[in-house]
Formats: C-alpha cells, sequence, structure tokens
C-alpha cells in the first residue's frame, strides 16, 4: 500500500507538472523512488535558468565540498553541501560546468571549465583548496561555434583537456596548458585538437579519464560513446537509443559514479522526469530507473524536467558516505521559487535498484 500510494503520488505529481508545460510522459514502470536530503537556495534568475551542476570534493575535510552551479542567464553559483548559497560569480550566459584536479599545485585543487554563450567561448574557473572560485576573465577561449552549449572535461596523459558542443551538432576538443609561476594568477592556453560532429543537437556528455571514453547525448536520438584520446578515431558507437519507456526525449545531463574499474553512468531522461542507470564499462547493462519525489513532510520537493546533473563516489561526510548525486530541477515547488539542484545519497539510489 505505501509504496502504491507513493507512485501514486509521483504520478499526479508529474501529470500537475505536465499542466505547465508539454506532454510528459510516464516513468519507466519499474522505476525505483527516491527522496531527496537537502536542495540550494534558487539561483538568482527567474525562469529556466539552473542548468548544470558539478561536484567539487574537499581534499581533507569532505563535509566541506561544495557544488559548483550554472544560472545559465547569469554566471556561477557556488553551494556547500547543506544547499546554502556560498557565492556567485557573473560570467555570462554560462550553460555546462565540469572541472579536473590538478596534481600537483600548490595553491590551487582544481580547474573548471563552463561553455558560455555570452561570446560564445569557454570560460575557465581557479578552485582554491576551500572551494572558492576565481574566474580567469582574460582567458577566455573562442570557440567560433555559433553557440556553445554542452561540456565537459577530459584528463590523460596529455593533461587537462575539454569537450565543447554546439546546438547545430558540432563537437570541439580543446588541449589546455596551465602557466603557474607561483606569483599571481595562473594563465591557461587552449589549442583545438579535433573537430567531429553528432547527427542532432547534443549536450550533456562526461568523459571516463581511465578508459579514455566519452559519453554524449545526442538529445533525441539517445547515448553514443567515442574514443576521448586525440590521436583516436572520432567513429560513434551507440550505447542506447530512445526507446519511449526507459528513456524519453530529451536525453540531456550524465556522470559517471566511479567504483574502483567499475561503476555506474546515469543518464537524465528529461521527457518522462527519471534518471536511467547503466553499467560503466561495456555491454553497459541497463540497471534500472528512478525518479525523485517529494518528501512526505512537504519540505522538500522532487525534481523534474532536469537538464544537468553530476554524482561523486566520494566520502562526503555522515549523510553522504557513499557519495552523492546532484540534479537541476526545472520546478521548485515547494514552495514556488526559482530553479535549483536538489541532492540525493547515492545510499538511497543504490539501495533502491539493488545495486552491489
Amino acid at each position: 500500500m505505501f509504496a502504491s500510494r507513493i507512485v501514486g503520488l509521483v504520478c499526479l505529481c508529474l501529470s500537475l507538472m505536465a499542466c505547465e508545460m508539454e506532454f510528459v510522459a510516464p516513468p519507466p514502470p519499474d522505476a525505483a523512488i527516491v527522496f531527496p536530503l537537502a536542495e540550494t537556495d534558487p539561483v538568482g534568475s527567474e525562469g529556466d535558468a539552473a542548468d548544470d551542476p558539478v561536484i567539487w570534493v574537499h581534499e581533507s575535510k569532505p563535509e566541506a565540498s561544495r557544488v559548483i552551479g550554472t544560472d545559465k542567464d547569469f554566471g556561477i553559483e557556488v553551494y556547500d553541501l547543506d544547499g546554502n548559497r556560498l557565492q556567485r560569480i557573473a560570467a555570462g550566459l554560462t550553460n555546462n560546468v565540469d572541472l579536473r584536479y590538478f596534481e600537483d599545485n600548490a595553491r590551487y585543487s582544481a580547474l573548471a571549465a563552463a561553455s558560455n554563450r555570452s561570446h560564445n567561448t569557454i570560460s575557465l574557473f581557479l578552485v582554491d583548496r576551500q572551494g572558492h572560485l576565481t574566474w580567469l576573465s582574460d582567458n577566455e577561449i573562442d570557440t567560433g561555434l555559433a553557440e556553445p552549449y554542452g561540456l565537459c572535461m577530459f584528463n590523460n596523459a596529455d593533461g587537462m583537456q575539454v569537450f565543447v558542443n554546439d546546438t547545430d551538432g558540432s563537437y570541439q576538443h580543446w588541449g589546455l596548458s596551465v602557466n603557474d609561476s607561483g606569483s599571481g594568477l595562473p594563465t591557461v592556453s587552449a589549442e583545438l585538437w579535433r573537430e567531429f560532429s553528432v547527427p542532432s543537437q547534443p549536450e550533456g556528455c562526461v568523459a571516463d579519464d581511465a578508459n579514455e571514453r566519452l559519453f554524449l547525448g545526442v538529445e533525441a536520438e539517445g547515448v553514443r560513446t567515442v574514443a576521448a584520446s586525440r590521436t583516436a578515431s572520432t567513429e560513434l558507437t551507440t550505447l542506447v537509443d530512445i526507446d519511449g519507456t526507459i528513456l524519453y526525449a530529451d536525453v540531456e545531463g550524465m556522470s559517471l559514479y566511479l567504483d574502483g574499474n567499475g561503476g555506474y553512468l546515469i543518464v537524465s531522461s528529461q521527457g518522462n522526469y527519471s534518471y536511467a542507470v547503466y553499467d560503466r564499462l561495456p555491454p553497459h547493462q541497463y540497471r534500472g530507473s528512478f525518479v525523485v519525489a517529494d518528501l512526505e513532510d512537504g519540505s522538500i520537493d522532487g525534481s523534474g524536467e532536469t537538464d544537468g546533473l553530476d554524482v561523486s563516489s566520494a566520502n562526503l561526510g555522515p549523510n553522504y558516505g557513499q557519495g552523492m548525486l546532484v540534479v537541476q530541477d526545472g520546478f521548485n515547488t515547494l514552495p514556488s521559487e526559482a530553479q535549483n539542484f536538489k541532492y540525493i545519497p547515492w545510499a538511497r539510489i543504490a539501495s533502491a535498484l539493488g545495486l552491489n
């Protein structure tokens, strides 16, 4: 009875959301129900503004980790693990964001990158060891794209790299070189290494550094993979097609939960407000889907029409010992406010789907 009532509530919630927009398909029939533990403050812009998050992990105090999110009408917002806003950066029309960690920089822990439609660039941000961001506004990377859209970072023996795409299907692969003299702000130079394309509009992507594999979403078609190394072929391989049940267009945000040599790929199925989970490694077995529902006490709403998401398997303290998933919420309804991001402990997802 309890499970049936929860499923009914979720379906009712989806129906109400559908009244405000186009048709919303039902979630997969066997979708699990999970609940958020926390949510962020709303982004500063109204309307369809929040888009994509990335989790930054503090190297010595996991509970001091941060969530970096985009407000695509303003720039970058930074939150703590309780969802409190700590920082806003007026960087422009940023859409997707990702980061990679430095191995041996004494002053900074990571470099973040965001697609920026204000000047059709890639914006770069230094992340210090406390999670504070500094925009390298003099180091914007001019892509020449008509509308930089999705973005993800990659790191291998060739160093830090960025993949960025355009709504017309174009993809670019950039190599980054960080120059740090030890005084003043470091500078970053960029070189365009590869270009390729997908058949129609892409956005979400995530790189598997260890296996040098790029997962990318073609919004109306499905999930594809391509070799991430600069010297490899750009031939696309199909991981899964949109089927109208598990994946319902658009395919949006995606991220990797790393578990040793294994783990999982999480994909936002925007058209039915659900999230599909696949094995990280070939043959990329489907492991189940879930939806994020409202808390029964009405204190936090679930998530719907998700654009971007990010997941981490790092121990992020008592509430997120097995890591956490952060998803953008297209409808922040309790109370009705600007869009925000929801936090879900990975342990709840693993339990609901029976993952090892």
